[in-house]
């Protein structure tokens, strides 16, 4: 059963790396900040080879005497690598910056350019540990807010609900939207989201996305995040407890691929005013009586629940579906029989 955070006072575990080795710019124990520096390398933007004899017209025996570099040299552009004298001097010059890397058969192999990768910390916290010399593990506690996709960016900024702004008559002004993150508490069509995009956001916080919008959100500049998935589905309660208590304050939104480990969940970030909890005493949700549950997929999509009871036999659902089920009471007392694999448990 899937387990989604939803809570206050949680610790999030993050991995920031390169997807290969590299420089490490933190060392354990330091505080980083959203966007510091964690670390970099860098790779030749290209190889190629120069191929000397065809270009003199000589046998790699001859071509050889005529190279004027050594393995490892670094060059510029114009620099002369080879040169054949004669009544009139041919000269053969590098076409770009690099370096030599191979030199074989009067052949020089040159790696040319640099193309620098850097990886930043997504949120602040400290670095509870180093990963080879890819990256490190930073950590944070706070208020957290776990959702289901997200377009692969991170932002920071503080938290505004859409509804809110839109209240004023005459309109949204820029600056109450610009660099910050939009929040939506209800399903956004996509005519609202074009109207905070030409408003210049940080990110966009929606409750769910349209298979119609997905093209639309995933190609975006800023970060976004669906907290349900995919559909047409407004906020659940719980997330939108959570979110009121983050509004006006600066948030980070965390939406980022993984380059290495396991995939990385979307997730919604307050830090809080303490140093993090690396969550040796915190006990994990289960699903038992009393525990809290949201529900996913139809008719009861982003709905919460509480588990009132375990039933030991499955049920048979009108799809034809057997299933073990989970006994919930909802909101406006309401029962439900729940497919087990259609509940996400949450760790609050």
């Amino acid at each position: 059963m899937k387990r989604v955070i939803i809570g206050e006072n949680q610790t999030i575990n993050r991995p920031v790396c390169l997807p290969t080795h590299g420089n490490l710019k933190v060392r354990v124990g330091e505080m980083v900040e959203f966007g510091s520096l964690i670390a970099e390398s860098s790779q030749p933007e290209r190889f190629e080879v120069i191929d000397i004899p065809s270009h003199f017209n000589l046998s790699p025996e001859q071509a050889e005497g005529t190279i004027k570099r050594l393995l490892g040299d670094v060059i510029a552009k114009g620099d002369v690598l080879a040169q054949k004298d004669g009544f009139i001097t041919q000269l053969f010059r590098s076409p770009g910056d690099g370096k030599v890397v191979s030199l074989r058969d009067g052949r020089i192999t040159l790696a040319i350019g640099l193309e620098k990768e850097q990886v930043f910390a997504p949120m602040p916290g400290v670095v509870v540990e180093l990963i080879g010399t890819r990256g490190a593990m930073i950590s944070l506690t706070g208020t957290v807010v776990e959702g289901a996709w997200g377009n692969g960016k991170v932002a920071q900024g503080e938290l505004v609900f859409w509804e809110d702004l839109e209240t004023n008559l005459l309109g949204v002004p820029g600056e109450m939207v610009k660099d910050k993150l939009i929040a939506f508490k209800k399903f956004a069509t996509a005519g609202q989201i074009r109207r905070v995009l030409r408003l210049k956001p940080a990110g966009l916080i929606l409750p769910s996305v349209s298979y119609k919008q997905l093209n639309l959100v995933s190609e975006l500049d800023i970060a976004v995040i669906s907290l349900l998935g995919f559909g047409e589905t407004n906020m659940d309660t719980t997330s939108m407890a959570m979110l009121e208590t983050m509004a006006g304050k600066t948030v980070c939104l965390l939406a980022e691929e993984s380059t290495w480990g396991p995939k990385l969940s979307p997730l919604l970030i307050l830090p809080a005013d303490k140093p993090a909890d690396l969550g040796l005493t915190r006990q994990t949700a289960r699903l038992e009586a009393g525990a809290k549950v949201r529900l996913m997929g139809k008719p009861y999509m982003g709905m919460v629940g509480t588990v009132k009871a375990l039933p030991k036999q499955p049920a048979v659902f009108a799809s034809g579906l057997q299933s073990p089920v989970v006994e919930l009471l909802c909101e406006g007392d309401q029962v439900i029989n729940a497919s087990i694999h259609n509940v996400e448990l949450i760790q609050s």
